[in-house]
């Protein structure tokens, strides 16, 4: 075993070609219980412990030179990971690999691809790859030190994120870009309106840590300690003046979360916690609200612990969220997030139409996408059109996958939806593939009413309904016979309903299927009535109620006297079974305060009699 493990692994981090190390970072990314995990994770961890100055370049090269940003990504997450073992086992990486990997770190911190999402775990290698080089003695890091000063000048946020990571460093390291980054942190601290939560608590966990940095080096430093001491104390003022105390207690909290792991990786000494004790002494009397996160603050540093024990044996924590290492997994879900919203929405598609990776992450990035959708439905941010024509195929390709648990398939239809509504606000563009994707005879009654059941939109063009509903009408009609017993899972006959509801809604002006829409709204009624006298409206008809009231507020926007009248009429009808709940009718009455809050009055006409709520004449009655 550990000669098979030997080979492979010589084969993996002597080969010049990234292929092999791509492989690993995808098969570390699978789920724990896969056999390619089982296999990547023996490889992974044979390597940590034996050639760890090689898996190190092997990560920096791959991040540095890999044109897939997911893979990217991951490679550098597993380098932070296994850097920070690599300390608490007390293995150092040797002179001469840092005399390679040194300037292979300056190389990705200054590369265009690197953005700032991937920051959080860029500087925490650049952090531990500073430790080794300050414990090695490795003649210093002067490079570096002009890498932040260049990056302080050019991109702050980037120089923030290394700078907070670092261990204690020399002051001739400080000094060469001290002034520019308080300056670009001041500037992040005073002008609060104009900056995220995330961002302000960065600029502030910059000015701490350089003042823990300076504060015990010699008396030269006790004037800059004061103004950083005046910068931090006249932000906070300001933000307590203007009324952000909420925004206050918010960036405090991202600074002890920072100060409970600096401090114990970087084992603060006296004048170090007095530092943070005087900031906090400084901003008490500021507001009401922030007393208690300075409170936890001030007796963060004044209590004293030890850095973590060494570890016993060397083994890398996996990508992927288990029991065993939920800390490491919410870390990496928040990371991912942030990355996430740097990218384009096609390329969040492409991170879910991925099969290689695990489904809690291509699950995040779905959502991410129907997020950003989202804000270009409501016009707070525009996507161009011929983006959602580019969203369209592969958005099919995601529907047919197999193995998409239902959790993802929800969120994928509302992108659908969403890119639909782009689509059929073009007259002269149908898109024949989605209408294909419904009809087709492979795709699970479920799956396909309910990506129908999405499109709230108005369906106006009959090349796109009429297939539609001549393949679903008749099989929610078979399924809208009321079950005799509770299921586990009642969904399929709620789903009947639905389906059933938006067929009628979006059928009832078109003449040649008015017989259609009386039938399933009828038997819509009928199906109710005798689920109300088998006492089941908790399991099936609330539900089913709940779920139409969604797609109504949805669809509202464009409704005209016809959809007002069969909603009426539907509810009318509904409201009058006899033997229903009050709880199922306060769901029914909720319904129609919305349908009279948000429908225009000019199009407000209540059905006259009997058949006018179906948009049926005497003739066709007849």
């Amino acid at each position: 075993m550990e000669e098979s493990l030997n080979r492979k692994a010589r084969d993996l981090l002597a080969t010049p070609s990234h292929e092999g190390a791509e492989i690993l970072v995808k098969q570390l990314s699978l789920p724990q219980e896969t056999n390619e995990f089982q296999t990547a994770e023996d490889l992974f961890n044979f390597c940590a412990n034996n050639f760890p100055n090689c898996l190190t370049l092997m990560f920096l090269k791959l991040y540095r030179h890999s044109s897939n940003d997911v893979i990217r990504f991951h490679s550098l997450y597993l380098l932070s990971e296994t850097l920070a073992v690599f300390r608490n086992c007390n293995i150092k990486l040797s002179r001469v690999a840092l005399h390679e990997i040194k300037p292979l770190v300056i190389e990705c911190l200054t590369m265009q691809e690197t953005k700032e999402s991937d920051m959080k775990f860029l500087g925490r290698v650049v952090s531990l790859i500073t430790y080794n080089v300050v414990i090695c003695d490795n003649g210093g890091w002067h490079e570096l030190s002009d890498c932040i000063l260049w990056l302080a000048e050019n991109e702050p946020v980037k120089a923030f994120h290394v700078f907070i990571d670092l261990p204690s460093v020399y002051k001739s390291f400080i000094n060469k870009f001290m002034k520019v980054i308080v300056e670009k942190a001041e500037k992040v601290l005073l002008n609060p309106v104009k900056s995220e939560v995330e961002d302000w608590s960065l600029a502030l966990e910059t000015v701490v840590k350089l003042g823990i940095q300076i504060s015990y080096k010699d008396m030269r430093y006790v004037k800059m300690v004061e103004n950083l001491l005046s910068i931090l104390a006249k932000s906070v003022k300001e933000l307590v003046e203007k009324g952000n105390e909420q925004f206050l207690v918010q960036g405090l909290e991202h600074l002890e979360r920072f100060l409970s792991e600096d401090k114990y990786l970087c084992n603060y000494n006296k004048e170090q916690c007095h530092f943070v004790m005087a900031f906090m002494f400084r901003i008490k009397s500021f507001g009401t609200q922030s007393k208690e996160i300075i409170k936890k603050i001030n007796w963060l540093v004044q209590t004293p612990g030890n850095r973590a024990g060494k570890h016993s044996s060397l083994k890398i924590n996996p990508l992927v969220q288990t029991p065993g290492n939920q800390d490491h997994g919410e870390e990496f879900d928040r990371a991912w997030l942030d990355h996430l919203k740097t990218l384009s929405s096609l390329e969040v598609l492409k991170i879910f139409a991925s099969t290689d990776l695990e489904d809690e992450t291509r699950e995040m990035a779905i959502r991410q996408l129907n997020v950003l959708l989202s804000d270009h439905t409501s016009k707070r941010v525009e996507i161009d059109f011929s983006v959602m024509r580019q969203l369209q195929p592969l958005l099919i390709s995601c529907l047919r996958q197999e193995g998409i648990t239902d959790s993802m398939f929800k969120v994928l239809g509302e992108v659908v939806s969403h890119v639909a509504f782009e689509i059929f606000k073009h007259q002269d563009v149908t898109w024949y593939a989605l209408r294909n994707y419904i009809t087709s005879s492979k795709i699970e009654f479920q799956r396909a009413v309910y990506i129908f059941q999405c499109l709230t939109m108005p369906l106006e063009n009959e090349e796109f309904l009429i297939p539609v509903i001549e393949i679903l009408l008749p099989e929610i009609s078979r399924r809208l016979n009321p079950p005799t017993e509770l299921m586990v899972d009642n969904s399929c006959w709620v789903l009947a309903f639905t389906g059933a509801f938006c067929a009628a809604i979006h059928l009832i002006e078109v003449s040649s299927h008015a017989e259609s829409v009386k039938e399933i709204a009828h038997k819509m009624i009928e199906s109710v009535r005798k689920l109300v006298e088998r006492g089941m409206e908790v399991g099936l008809v609330r539900r089913a109620f709940r779920d139409v009231g969604s797609i109504v507020k949805k669809q509202l926007r464009w409704y005209d006297t016809s959809e007002y009248k069969l909603v009426k009429g539907l509810l009318w009808r509904l409201y009058a079974i006899k033997g229903m709940k009050w709880e199922s009718k306060i769901v029914l009455w909720r319904i129609n305060v919305i349908v009279e809050r948000r429908v225009d009055e000019m199009v407000k006409e209540l059905p006259e009699n009997e058949f006018d709520w179906l948009n049926l004449t005497d003739e066709e009655v007849e």
